[in-house]
């Protein structure tokens, strides 16, 4: 029999029952995670977000109604429990709850599809996806969501005290804004669109349009068969772009600073769910090492990593390898690359003007991965038009791209950030798909 909710409000969650409370009657709500004792003496484990506390029930004390409600609970019914909260040794928080009432909001059928407390060998992956309600209710797959709402609340912080404004641009686009075959097509009323790779063309508009420094979290499309432990084809990136730089590493220096940022905060302001993930995060020094491609390869090859191509880029392999030499060398877990090779730039890249044989751009590794890509873009309309055409791209198609850079464009760069990356790389996750809530792959559209 399910309970209405009446008039009951939450008065406290599971981490605000403490000694401040003793003798005094609460409210609280969660999940029966747990369900021990028999007889004259029985327990409830009750969780929410913020961890459990345990509901006393012993026979005498409590109404015989009580007794037999418990009696009737299985593991994962919602409830709504009044107590009274009791200094307790021998609970598990040095607290119990003694109830007074317990209002049964839904029941959970049995058996469960995914077991949520067990010291057994977890659950494959793709069968704990099947049933993600029920996944996201462990404390430690919950700590990694809270750790990553840090790092997007970070990152906002941190960009809108150093100018950045917030913008949203469209998902739905005429034309793929980065090329290739990497696109979802989907039908638009009465024509084809594609599903964005990322908000490129818009955030340069922006710099046309005067906004000067511009951010945007948002989901990114890429419809690649990548069966690695990194992609994903739903993806929540950080884009970024600002106006009036001299070189692309203006924009490394506020990425760097971002990274430190997150690291710091959610050092900070996430310690229960490092605690429960066993993790620290090492707070990076700054500035962060920097090593052109070439540099790299050098240290590559005397680990026995070849690369004969001449514009060759690292490989997974290299790029784990490096960061391995560069924590070593520095004990730093980021390194900017830099100096990439021109003739594998993007039409909207700037070439470097010292060194024509490589762009304006750069790639930041962390923990043996590449959680951004970061290019000063070719602002000058005359040479972008060149570039666009060499790139055998039809300027008809992106004319409202380029017309932007026809009435004024100020010289700019930009980065394309990972905010998945970044929450695997921070925890040390096993696959990307750990840090998203609701994975998309080639495999997986549900649930």
């Amino acid at each position: 029999m399910v309970d209405d909710i009446g008039q009951w409000k939450r008065t406290h969650y599971s981490k605000d029952v403490t000694s401040g409370l003793d003798g005094k009657k609460v409210i609280v709500m969660g999940w029966a995670r747990a369900l021990r004792g028999g007889g004259a003496l029985k327990f409830i484990q009750l969780s929410d977000r913020e961890g459990f506390v345990q509901i006393t029930a012993k026979k005498g004390i409590v109404s015989d109604n009580i007794i037999t409600k418990i009696e009737s609970l299985n593991r994962e019914d919602v409830l709504a429990v009044e107590g009274t909260v009791k200094a307790a040794k021998e609970a598990p928080n040095g607290f119990e709850i003694i109830p007074i009432d317990i209002r049964v909001l839904s029941k959970a059928e049995t058996p469960l599809p995914l077991e949520i407390v067990t010291k057994k060998t977890d659950a494959e992956i793709s069968t704990r996806f099947d049933s993600r309600f029920i996944d996201l209710r462990k404390p430690e797959i919950m700590a990694i969501f809270n750790i990553k709402d840090a790092v997007t609340t970070a990152t906002r912080n941190f960009l809108e005290n150093d100018g950045f404004v917030e913008i949203h641009t469209p998902k739905i686009i005429a034309e793929a804004s980065e090329g290739g075959a990497e696109v979802f097509k989907i039908k638009y009323f009465d024509r084809e669109a594609y599903l964005a790779q990322s908000p490129q063309f818009y955030k340069q508009t922006m710099m046309a349009a005067g906004f000067d420094r511009v951010y945007e979290i948002g989901s990114a499309f890429r419809a690649e068969k990548s069966h690695t432990t990194r992609h994903v084809a739903e993806i929540l990136m950080l884009d970024m772009e600002m106006s009036f730089i001299n070189s692309v590493e203006d924009v490394m220096n506020v990425v760097e600073k971002l990274m430190f940022e997150i690291c710091t905060f959610v050092n900070k302001n996430e310690e229960k769910s490092l605690k429960i993930l066993n993790k620290k995060i090492e707070i990076p020094k700054m500035p962060f090492p920097r090593i052109t491609l070439d540099e790299a390869k050098k240290l590559l090859e005397k680990k026995g990593l070849s690369y004969k191509q001449p514009n060759e880029e690292i490989n997974f392999a290299g790029e784990k390898a490096l960061c391995e030499i560069i924590k070593e060398k520095y004990g730093h877990e980021f390194v900017f690359l830099t100096e990439f090779p021109w003739s594998e730039a993007k039409f909207y890249h700037k070439q470097n003007i010292t060194n024509p044989k490589v762009a304006e751009r750069c790639d930041l590794l962390y923990n043996g991965v590449e959680i951004a890509t970061i290019t000063q873009r070719e602002h000058r309309y005359d040479i972008l038009l060149k570039q666009v055409k060499k790139d055998k791209v039809n300027p008809e198609k992106i004319k409202f791209y380029l017309d932007a850079f026809r009435y004024g464009m100020p010289p700019h760069g930009g980065a394309g950030i990972g905010i998945d990356r970044i929450v695997q790389q921070l925890l040390a996750l096993s696959s990307v798909q750990e840090a998203v809530l609701f994975p998309r792959t080639s495999e997986r559209i549900t649930p």
